[in-house]
């Protein structure tokens, strides 16, 4: 049996030969996952600096212009993980937004009309933005989910744009399924799903804080990976 310097001089070897995705690969709690937010800046993302900060490796969006610090990358099919909660709540929620058009002003991102779909942890709620006007998006709901929006809460979107679904977890408990009506559509703006940035909302007069962020684009198990 090798000895443990051994084996790590293997591995930083083969990292030196291969790259860094290995030791990335090695550093992700969730196999396949990739983290997207490092906890230190915001590569990868457009977040304003008139809302967004980073404090204690969190993405934290209070007051501002900015509604939305969302990725550079564009997701249709994804596995998302992440860590939030709201410091302090002040009768506010959470949110994540998906499958909408691209913001084109980062200091004011279009969200109003713009085709997302929204998920709110941790508990549960979901929300239309597609025109002609936002509202309450029917959703089934599987178990009574946490209330305590205060708290650190882990939760899991898996979504699918070709079948139009999203299964959510909250702290291991898969706790809200969604099925889009037309999930073929990719014109009507009215009805249309996309390929777009996913999206961390900042909504009303709260604090949300997101950390730990981790994506899985194109899953391979249609399944939620943080169930126990």
């Amino acid at each position: 049996m090798k000895s443990k310097p051994a084996l790590m001089l293997r591995l930083l070897t083969a990292c030196f030969l291969f790259g860094s995705p290995a030791l990335a690969d090695e550093a992700s709690p969730y196999p396949g996952c990739t983290k997207i937010f490092n906890g230190k800046d915001f590569e990868g993302w457009v977040a304003d600096a008139s809302t967004w900060s980073i404090v204690d490796g969190a993405m934290r969006g209070v007051a501002g212009t900015s509604r939305l610090a969302y990725t550079k990358k564009d997701y249709g099919s994804f596995r998302l993980i992440f860590t939030s909660r709201m410091a302090p709540v002040n009768h506010d929620h959470l949110g994540v937004l998906f499958w909408g058009d691209r913001p084109t002003d980062p200091a004011k991102p279009k969200i109003d009309n713009a085709g997302w779909l929204q998920f709110m942890p941790p508990f549960g709620g979901m929300w239309d933005y597609h025109p002609p006007q936002h509202k309450d998006l029917p959703h089934e709901k599987l178990v009574k989910a946490p209330e305590s929006s205060d708290q650190w809460h882990v939760t899991e979107m898996l979504c699918n744009l070709e079948k139009g679904t999203l299964r959510a977890a909250v702290d291991g408990v898969e706790i809200v399924r969604y099925t889009h009506p037309v999930p073929a559509e990719r014109k009507d703006p009215e009805k249309r799903i996309i390929p777009g940035p996913i999206g961390m909302f900042r909504h009303g007069g709260g604090a949300s804080e997101y950390k730990e962020i981790y994506v899985e684009a194109d899953p391979k198990e249609d399944k939620p990976i943080t169930v126990k």
